[in-house]
């Protein structure tokens, strides 16, 4: 019983094997490795024998290839070393695994391996010469290599020493970092000062400029590298990377930070990490040494955060690397031990309030962003917390330390109070809503909002204003508060007036886009926004600008307040001058201001039922303005235009700010969506501006940017809107489009450009297929949809052109099938473009008279041979097609001529492959419609072009003997005996 089953599982092990070696030759490299593997599964539980050990050997070989084929190299070299354990002989698994050495730029593993296939291959075997072929090849790459390793030694020895004597030492610098971008650039600079004892000493000195170059060389060095970025960080050590940290300057405490993002990237390998699918409350799986590593930098971070003679950037950068890294979600899991030992730290540093005299003799040094920071990781914190029992541990330590600046009720205590009270309404809400109400808080806010001290009265305000934010959830506050910041409105103090009217324009902007709700009279919306708009251009304070442009943001929800707005010029022009400033909050607030002008933001309507259930039970339904409506919001966006909104918009593009660039692709989007302010967009330069927004960003921003894109190239000639590399470049984003997340519109718009750009070039379809392209769009010729379907077949239509396509339809496969029944679709349009894809394929692009009597190199001619085969079975499939008598029947008597000719020239192509596919077409009775057609004189019925065609596919019968002429000059066909013969 057991010999039967060995045998069995043997033989099914073969079949499987064959199954896989006929998908390899079709191509399908994934499928073949399955079936491989299958048969290995099978082997590895048979006892050995010859046979088997053969039958292994053939497999980890085969599966190899794929492998090689899909460029993975390691698993290639993996299957071919288990082959020739079984084989330690197998010439081809030798072969291969030199070919996967040489991949991985292991050459000498690889000539080693060549060596021995020519040690062990007969002299005359016919692979001999592609052996020493690939020998030669692996020993002049060697030897390049090692002569550009020399090189490179040579010139990061130059630069070490020219940065040592400071001699051109910013262009050193400059170049090393260039150097340290490839691979064999990182290694050969930590090979060439292994300990890192220069880079140490280079960063202990006071030159700015020699620390900033080398802390970006080290951030370079490490990037996607476990064993580099290892190497600097237990030979750099910590105490160094804090100390630049914690550097009082602009720029290198920013750089250290990348160089600890990419530090904890490449040790914890987060990229590899975040593609696993798991529970969200389920942390990844750290190595204990990768665990040391996050506790030590941490720790680090931590006494940064609270230590006062850190700079305000440096702290500025530890909290966004704690917001980064500190949850189990995506990050190191810090969680639970930042909530003890970190949350006290931030909050220390939230109650500093700048310029207010404190009892404390040092206090900590913050910028205006600080803030905002601490309210980011106190809300990842928050909302990474997964059961009731953490989110209480959290309220606790805030609770405990408001507790204990609250219960010395002295003006320095109810100031920081407050502020920290300002920070956590910002981040985690609900807990900062808790406390409010718990450490009966309202009453001290109001207190301090009257007390005419002009800190206090800016730290109520600014409490006020944050904890109005959620109507739903501080509605008791919002009246009390109202009244209070409108006697805040009458000071005589600047700054505190227009904080009153951001919160002023805040409690009446809560309503958002619903006019069936108000918590302010009618028209106050209008009145404060004037009031901003007032400040905005009458006064050169920044402060009081950026404010000012604060409160419209708000008020401009308002479809009331959007049309003043557009029509205050001076106003606009303000707002476009505050766009030069650097400021992160100033330009989102700009940037919200454009958003709501031209009604950019998502706009989430109720559904029907709902509405009727709601309208039945009495419940509030929101309901849109009038002037929110697409007459109106059009003819805003037709203003701002005309105001230069385009060139501000290209301007802000710069900014790194991904909430920022999402909300500049929105503005961009909706301007796109009127055919004709794209060409004043490209002429801006806005193309360009927006690439780098549909590559990078927030997914959200990426697709609208995209969109923006493909809008842009639909309508535009691409090689004016995107020259040169450009047109490359986009492609990726636009083939992202197509996935089936997407709505149906950016579907059709990707579908759309890329008809487009693969009409350019052989470069812009190489990249498409590269891209993946093709399978993503056939896909769509599967849609019901018929605006998508067919999209898809003239993009298709496009594509075809490129000779790589041909191999897709020439296997085993029903494209062509599916290709001849749309055909036979009502859409002429989608008919069109079927009939078009056919007709490329179908069509031979070589004059075979001309070329086969020239003197051709043997690769041409091979692969003149092999266009000449692909043609003849293309035309065979189409033929097999079992409706395409009748579908073509049709087509070849329809009225639309642009149909009619395609069909001939498909037809045309068919006859001139071969006699053999000439006599099936002479068997129909397409035949009798061609003769009729070559008969028909008048260009009223028949147009000169398609009687032309047709007569030359008579012709071409004629030519075969598959029919012949009359005494009377007219034509029949031979009997069937004559033709078959």
């Amino acid at each position: 019983m057991t010999t039967t089953s060995n045998n069995n599982n043997n033989n099914n092990a073969e079949d499987l094997r064959e199954q896989g070696n006929q998908a390899f030759k079709q191509g399908k490299f994934q499928d073949a490795i399955d079936q491989y593997t299958e048969a290995l599964n099978l082997l590895t539980n048979l006892s050995l024998s010859e046979t088997i050990k053969n039958e292994l050997t053939k497999c980890y070989s085969n599966r190899s290839q794929c492998y090689i084929n899909l460029n993975q190299y390691e698993d290639a070299i993996e299957d071919t070393t288990r082959a020739l354990e079984y084989t330690p002989t197998d010439q081809k698994s030798l072969y291969r695994r030199a070919t996967a050495f040489e991949h991985l730029g292991k050459l000498h593993e690889a000539i080693s391996d060549a060596q021995r296939l020519i040690s062990i291959s007969p002299k005359s075997s016919s692979n001999d010469e592609q052996t020493n072929t690939l020998l030669r090849k692996l020993r002049e790459s060697a030897q390049s290599k090692h002569t550009q390793q020399t090189q490179l030694t040579s010139q990061i020895q130059q630069m070490f020493e020219a940065i040592n004597i400071k001699s051109n030492q910013e262009a050193a610098l400059n170049n090393l970092l260039v150097i340290s971008r490839e691979d064999a650039g990182a290694e050969g600079i930590l090979a060439y000062d292994c300990d890192l004892r220069q880079i140490k000493e280079f960063i202990q000195t006071n030159e700015r400029i020699t620390i900033l170059g080398i802390i970006r060389v080290l951030a370079s060095i490490i990037r996607n590298s476990y064993k580099r970025a290892e190497m600097v960080y237990h030979k750099l050590g910590l105490q160094l990377i804090a100390r630049c940290l914690s550097m009082d300057d602009t720029e290198i405490p920013a750089s250290t930070t990348i160089l600890v993002h990419n530090m904890i990237m490449s040790i914890c390998d987060l990229e590899n990490c975040r593609k696993i699918q798991k529970p969200i409350n389920v942390p990844f799986n750290f190595d204990q040494s990768v665990i040391e590593f996050i506790n030590n930098i941490f720790r680090m971070f931590n006494e940064l955060i609270d230590d006062k003679t850190c700079s305000a950037i440096g702290r500025d950068c530890c909290l966004d690397l704690v917001a980064k890294f500190v949850d189990r979600a995506n990050g190191c899991n810090w969680i639970s031990k930042f909530i003890v030992s970190g949350i006290p730290k931030v909050l220390r540093v939230a109650a500093t309030v700048p310029n207010f005299p404190d009892n404390d003799k040092k206090s900590y040094s913050i910028t205006e962003q600080t803030k905002m920071h601490i309210s980011c990781v106190l809300s990842v914190v928050y909302h990474d917390l997964c059961s009731d029992k953490e989110r209480e541990e959290f309220n606790n330590e805030c609770i405990e330390f408001i507790k204990a600046l609250h219960e010395k009720d002295d003006i320095q205590s109810r100031v920081r109070t407050i502020s920290v009270l300002s920070v956590l309404l910002q981040g985690p809400f609900d807990t900062g809503n808790a406390i409010l109400g718990s450490q009966n808080l309202v009453d001290l806010m109001l207190q301090m909002a009257s007390s005419n001290d002009p800190i206090q009265e800016r730290i109520a305000v600014e409490a006020i204003v944050l904890s109005a934010s959620k109507k739903d959830k501080a509605a008791g506050i919002i009246q009390q508060g109202a009244n209070i910041l409108k006697n805040l409105y009458r000071s005589t103090n600047e700054d505190i007036k227009v904080l009153a009217l951001v919160g002023l324009s805040k409690i009446a902007s809560s309503k958002g886009t619903d006019t069936s709700t108000s918590l302010v009279a009618e028209g106050s919306c209008q009145t404060l926004s004037r009031a901003c708009c007032k400040f905005l251009t009458t006064n050169q304070s920044f402060d009081i600008r950026r404010w000012s442009a604060d409160g419209l943001a708000y008020l401009c929800l308002d479809a009331d307040v959007k049309e003043e707005l557009v029509d205050n010029l001076s106003a606009l022009k303000a707002l476009f001058t505050l766009c030069q400033c650097q400021d992160a909050h100033v330009l989102y607030s700009i940037i919200t201001i454009f958003v709501n002008l031209t009604n950019t933001y998502d706009i989430k309507k109720p559904d029907k039922e709902m509405t009727e259930l709601a309208t039945y039970a009495k419940q509030h339904i929101p309901k849109e303005h009038p002037k929110d409506e697409k007459t109106f919001f059009d003819e805003r966006r037709r203003k701002l235009v005309e105001a230069g909104i385009i060139p501000v918009l290209v301007q802000l593009c710069k900014h790194k700010s991904e909430n920022c660039r999402e909300q500049i692709a929105r503005v961009f989007l909706g301007l796109c969506e009127n055919e004709k302010y794209r060409g004043p967009i490209v002429a801006a330069g806005g193309a360009k501006a927006l690439l780098p927004l549909a590559l990078e960003g927030t997914s959200i921003g990426m697709t609208k940017a995209t969109q923006a894109l493909a809008k842009i190239a639909i309508t535009t000639n691409p090689e004016i809107a995107f020259p040169g590399q450009r047109m490359l470049e986009l492609v990726r984003p636009i083939i992202k489009l197509l996935k089936i997340e997407h709505t149906a519109l950016e579907n059709f718009e990707a579908l759309m450009a890329l008809t487009n750009l693969a009409s350019i070039g052989e470069s812009v379809r190489k990249r498409i297929l590269k891209e993946d392209g093709f399978s993503n769009i056939e896909q769509y010729l599967f849609e019901e949809h018929p605006m998508l379907k067919r999209a898809a077949v003239e993009c298709m239509c496009n594509l075809v052109v490129q000779e790589e396509i041909m191999k897709y339809f020439t296997s085993e496969n029903d494209r062509i099938k599916l290709l001849v029944l749309l055909c036979g679709e009502e859409d002429e349009l989608l008919i069109k473009a079927a009939l078009g894809t056919l007709a490329v394929l179908s069509s031979l692009q070589a004059d075979l008279e001309y070329i086969k009597d020239l003197n051709l190199e043997d690769e041409e001619r091979k692969r003149l041979n092999d266009l000449i085969q692909n043609n003849r079975i293309i035309c065979e499939k189409i033929l097999d097609v079992k409706s395409f008598t009748e579908i073509f029947k049709q087509l070849c008597a329809c009225n639309n001529p642009d149909l009619q000719f395609r069909a001939f020239y498909i037809i045309r192509n068919i006859v001139k492959t071969n006699k053999e596919l000439g006599i099936r077409i002479v068997e129909t009775e397409l035949m009798d419609i061609l003769f009729a057609i070559k008969e028909i004189k008048d260009d009223r019925l028949i147009n000169e072009k398609n009687r032309k065609i047709a007569s030359d596919i008579v012709e071409l019968c004629l030519k075969y003997g598959l029919i012949q002429r009359n005494k009377d000059h007219t034509i029949k066909e031979e009997d069937e005996t004559t033709v078959t013969n």
